[in-house]
Formats: C-alpha cells, structure tokens, sequence
C-alpha cells in the first residue's frame, strides 16, 4: 500500500498546528499496516489508522547541520 507521506518508524513529521510526532511503530493485521502508533514530545502516545493518517496534514520533520527543515 503507498501511502501520501508514508510513515516511516523513528521519523519526525509535524502537524499542521505545528505538533511534533514520532512514529514509534507500525500495527499489522494479517500482513497489512492497519495502524500506526505515534508518540508526541509529552510522551502521549497514540494509534491512529491508516485511513487517518493519510488525512492529516503532516510534513515530515528534518534537521541537518543545525537547521530544521520540512518537507512535503
């Protein structure tokens, strides 16, 4: 399954309000992603669906050399 900003365990991505998440795993149900449990800088942890994960407007988080980056 492709998905739009396919989730990758231990990256950052960011929210549109501009909330920091992890993505800590992947849950599968039969060979599938059927979730993904992500984690905020709190330690609030949380698992949302496939179908709602491909809703949120998310941009995955980036550093390099001291910058922070986003991309799309």
């Amino acid at each position: 399954m492709q998905l739009r900003n396919e989730p990758t365990i231990g990256a950052w991505y960011v929210n549109a309000t501009g909330k920091l998440m992890k993505v800590k795993m992947m849950v599968y149900q039969q060979g599938k992603p059927s979730g993904i449990m992500i984690e905020y800088l709190d330690g609030s942890r949380q698992v949302v669906g496939i179908g709602e994960w491909t809703c949120l407007e998310l941009n995955k988080h980036l550093t390099g050399g001291g910058s922070v980056l986003f991309q799309s």
